[in-house]
């Protein structure tokens, strides 16, 4: 996204949350050993769906127009003090 350039601390958020996702996979999938295998290997053709159509799907409800660049641009900047100045907007 535009404006982040810290490279340690994004690839340090993708390992925590495929960390998290593998987790999840082997503890409420625990007869689907490869189920996190399968997802990781979705990715790529995730990476052609338009942002403008994951916003549509995923995040319209939660935090109305906001571009979800400036909102995970916000979030990585707060650290863990986030606050979500979105939801009044709905």
């Amino acid at each position: 996204a535009c404006g982040l350039s810290d490279l340690s601390h994004i690839e340090g958020l993708q390992e925590k949350s495929q960390c998290a996702l593998e987790e999840y996979c082997r503890t409420q999938y625990p007869n689907q050993p490869t189920r996190f295998g399968k997802l990781l290997l979705r990715l790529p053709s995730l990476r052609t769906v338009s942002s403008t159509v994951i916003e549509q799907l995923f995040f319209v409800r939660l935090v109305g127009k906001t571009p979800i660049e400036t909102l995970i641009r916000d979030m990585l900047l707060s650290g863990s003090t986030f606050n979500w100045p979105y939801m009044g907007s709905m």
